[in-house]
């Protein structure tokens, strides 16, 4: 991507406080974001065919399930009897099974036909009493969802909102297997952890680990200043994502071994992290205007879980150590920008990345804080 600097030496405005904390305009993203698009939900090696999961989409409970034929569905999490919610929204594991309701036992299968209504006499056409379907679309391994009725298609928002994904495509990602799942609530607006990630000029301050690792990340740089598509590479001697930045995993499937970095934020709620051994997808799933899910997936080539001395702990201990420094400040950003004080900030060159993804979220929004339609495009990382 090109960033225009023709604005320097002037900073660029941040989003106000109201987009960080009022209900408001949080309801306006779940209604033009979250409820319109497609969000990403977990990789495909978390639902294994026979089970299904339960995630909450910006305050929609939604049942995802793999019938056994492997097949993909989405649901709404609710019995067409009477309403009850169905599978326990603490359902974040794959569990197995068909769904029954525990208000009156209706049960459906896992494609969402109802196969069972205990105790009703009544003729009707069960047939037509099947769940509720959402959109379900899985790309080289990773589920996304839309609650929309008719979304735009999965492939023209994808090549709209993240065209930089294209450059994976060649990697059998849906062969990688889940090594780790890890969950924190996060006292945050889910804008603050994308911005966060978007930049690194908090990263010699807050990350010392991490800058050790990947030398790059001292000057506050993102990428090369002089070629953004040159590889991030690891220190000398470093070939994983580690403390001591070694491993005992296998190489992903694809994947160069040299020690090198690269990633992406897909928008609106994921992040691509790729190294030698470990892919790290980090969801955003939003719960409030402060508040948020982040579920981290850690996965690891297939072959790795042959062995029984197999232990992902290094790369998921790194990792998590990076997000909890990130999470630390991503909250103190929560707490600053709900002062009456606040009335925005601003934004350097160093912040490209930030930039882009507030013009992309408020074309994907609509409007500016001043209820301003805009006309920038989404962007993204490459």
């Amino acid at each position: 991507m090109t960033i225009d600097t023709s604005r320097a030496p002037e900073l660029y405005p941040t989003l106000t406080s109201a987009d960080y904390c009022a209900a408001e305009i949080f309801d306006l993203e779940r209604r033009t974001i979250f409820h319109r698009g497609w969000m990403y939900v977990c990789h495909i090696d978390g639902l294994p065919a026979g089970t299904k999961r339960v995630f909450d989409i910006a305050g929609e409970s939604v049942l995802l399930t793999r019938d056994p034929g492997g097949t993909l569905h989405a649901f709404a999490n609710v019995c067409r009897h009477r309403g009850a919610q169905l599978c326990d929204p603490a359902l974040a594991e794959a569990a197995a099974g068909s769904i029954r309701c525990h208000y009156h036992s209706w049960t459906y299968a896992l494609d969402g036909r109802l196969v069972a209504t205990p105790r009703v006499d009544d003729e009707f056409d069960r047939g037509a009493m099947g769940l509720w379907t959402h959109h379900a679309e899985v790309c080289n391994g990773m589920v996304f969802v839309s609650l929309a009725a008719r979304p735009q298609p999965f492939d023209d928002w994808l090549a709209a909102t993240t065209p930089g994904l294209a450059a994976f495509e060649q990697l059998p990602i849906a062969e990688y297997r889940i090594g780790a799942r890890t969950e924190t609530v996060v006292q945050a607006n889910w804008k603050i952890i994308v911005e966060n990630y978007s930049e690194c000029l908090h990263c010699a301050v807050v990350h010392p680990e991490l800058a050790e690792l990947i030398p790059l990340y001292r000057t506050g740089n993102v990428v090369h200043p002089d070629d953004p598509t040159a590889p991030v590479a690891f220190a000398e001697g470093r070939v994983a994502f580690t403390r001591t930045g070694q491993t005992a995993q296998s190489v992903l499937p694809g994947v160069d071994p040299r020690g090198e970095y690269d990633g992406i934020s897909v928008f609106p709620n994921v992040f691509f992290d790729l190294t030698p051994t470990v892919l790290s997808l980090t969801a955003i799933f939003p719960l409030a205007a402060d508040r948020s899910l982040v579920v981290g997936e850690y996965l690891f080539a297939a072959d790795n879980f042959d062995r029984p001395d197999f232990d992902p702990t290094p790369e998921v201990e790194f990792n998590e150590l990076v997000g909890a420094q990130d999470y630390v400040v991503c909250e103190m950003v929560q707490r600053g920008v709900a002062s009456k004080s606040f009335t925005g900030g601003g934004l350097t060159r160093k912040d490209a990345y930030v930039i882009h993804f507030i013009e992309g979220y408020l074309a994907a929004r609509g409007t500016t804080a001043g209820n301003g339609v805009v006309d920038h495009q989404v962007a993204d990382r490459h």
